[in-house]
């Protein structure tokens, strides 16, 4: 957010998200804004691991016999890649109310977004085929300076979202359709269920287009912050942004178009309709984040900022998707009009640290160079291609121009990428195999002073 030299020691607009503490330095009225393109790569080649049934075939527990095995399902499958394209933005305005004293901030931005688009047919699909995810806030600002040399600020922020997604919906996976099979009228013993070995795993059958469209989220979140100056070169920033619980509403489609559950087994109770419709609900944590940064003003050209960011994404523990339908419903078997998909995350704490240095070639035109780092979020064991990850590699390049003594201009180019990274150990071997990702973003911002 903001320009590529913005950061929790730097008093610009964006320091709305940053550290709000730090808009306590800005002596006049600001308007500082910018629009980008966000583009990128997410390359994945599966690996399958496992012994699948031919996917025209319908035996609901192993041991498979001769000839029931598809020798094609084994080993590396081709490369499948989606390659995000979509702009972003954001806009901050500071007022300083008593100069020096007390700044009050109104800003809107993107901290979090996924737009992922991959091949419908591709081996991927029964992790995701499309998905768009974004997480938006509008943050209402205060900053305080109670000492000539330290600051205060906090910020209230709603949260709203926007999300879609498709996939392939493995039936396997779900508990419901574990306990229909397994009691009467049916009572056919199976292996269905959250742990479902690969042998019952991805039957045409059991694999039904499912899209989640149209779901808005409304949430509260806050920040808080504090910047202090020890000396006339140095700042310290130690800032905490709270996390935010999402839960996106929107409806659900479910194809069941297939006559083993439209009339097959009608006498034993299971009939669905060709294509079952309702409400349905993604639900997700956003993580907390703390963080602590510094800089130094080394010469009156040169200026060294950096930062160390903890995320708590132990808090996403999985994403629950929650679909709701009249139609759902199979009383004889014991199926309610609401069955819900989890998906596990358990995700780690990452650490971010990134550094930027600036040059003032003149009293008009500045450049800066960033590098940075961060630690993975998924683990193996529930890494897929909707939440792609790896050691992220982070660089990047920019300019400020100083267009009239109220008018700054910036251009930002910025890079990051993951190390290959290749799973074995996946808790479902639709996720092992080798996953790669880069994005570049490419922006520009302006700051108006009044």
């Amino acid at each position: 957010m903001g320009s590529g030299q913005s950061g929790p020691t730097i008093s610009d607009g964006a320091a709305i998200h940053w550290n709000p503490a730090a808009l306590a330095d800005i002596e006049r009225p600001e308007l500082f804004g910018g629009a980008g393109l966000v583009a990128g790569r997410v390359g994945y080649r599966r690996e399958r691991r496992g012994v699948y049934q031919t996917p025209d075939s319908l035996r609901l527990r192993g041991p498979m016999a001769t000839g029931e095995t598809d020798p094609g399902k084994r080993g590396f499958s081709e490369e499948v890649a989606a390659t995000p394209l979509a702009p972003t933005g954001d806009l901050f305005f500071a007022l300083p109310m008593a100069q020096r004293r007390l700044v009050l901030g109104l800003g809107a931005y993107v901290p979090y977004a996924a737009a992922l688009d991959f091949p419908a047919n591709g081996p991927q699909a029964w992790q995701l085929q499309q998905a768009f995810i974004v997480a938006s806030y509008v943050t209402a600002s205060a900053a305080l300076r109670v000492l000539p040399n330290l600051s205060f600020g906090a910020g209230v922020s709603y949260v709203g979202g926007l999300a879609s997604l498709r996939k392939k919906q493995d039936l396997a996976e779900l508990p419901e359709i574990q306990h229909a099979f397994s009691n009467p009228p049916i009572g056919q013993p199976n292996e269905f269920g959250p742990n479902a070995p690969s042998h019952v795993r991805e039957l045409d059958v059991l694999s039904r287009p499912f899209s989640l469209t149209n779901a808005l989220s409304h949430g509260v979140s806050f920040n808080v912050g504090v910047l202090y100056q020890p000396s006339a070169d140095v700042r310290l920033a130690l800032a905490y942004q709270h996390g935010a619980q999402m839960r996106y509403r929107g409806r659900f489609a479910l194809d069941k178009n297939d006559p083993f559950f439209t009339q097959d087994l009608a006498a034993q109770g299971l009939r669905y309709p060709p294509l079952v419709e309702g409400d349905a609900e993604l639900a997700f944590r956003l993580p907390k984040r703390i963080t602590a940064g510094a800089s130094y003003q080394a010469t009156s050209a040169f200026r060294v900022d950096g930062f160390v960011q903890y995320v708590t994404y132990s808090d996403v523990d999985a994403f629950v998707v929650t679909s709701r339908s009249p139609s759902l419903a199979q009383p004889k078997l014991g199926i309610g009009p609401s069955v819900r998909a989890i998906l596990p995350r358990k995700w780690n704490d990452t650490v971010w640290v990134e550094a930027n240095g600036r040059f003032a070639i003149s009293r008009l035109f500045t450049m800066s160079a960033t590098v940075g780092y961060q630690s993975p979020a998924s683990p193996d064991e529930t890494i897929d291609v909707g939440s792609p990850d790896g050691h992220r590699f982070i660089g990047g390049l920019g300019a400020v121009v100083r267009a009239t003594q109220w008018l700054d201009l910036h251009a930002d180019a910025r890079a990051q990428g993951i190390l290959p990274r290749t799973v074995t150990t996946s808790r479902s071997d639709v996720a092992n195999g080798r996953y790669t990702m880069a994005i570049g973003y490419l922006g520009g911002h302006a700051k108006a002073r009044f």
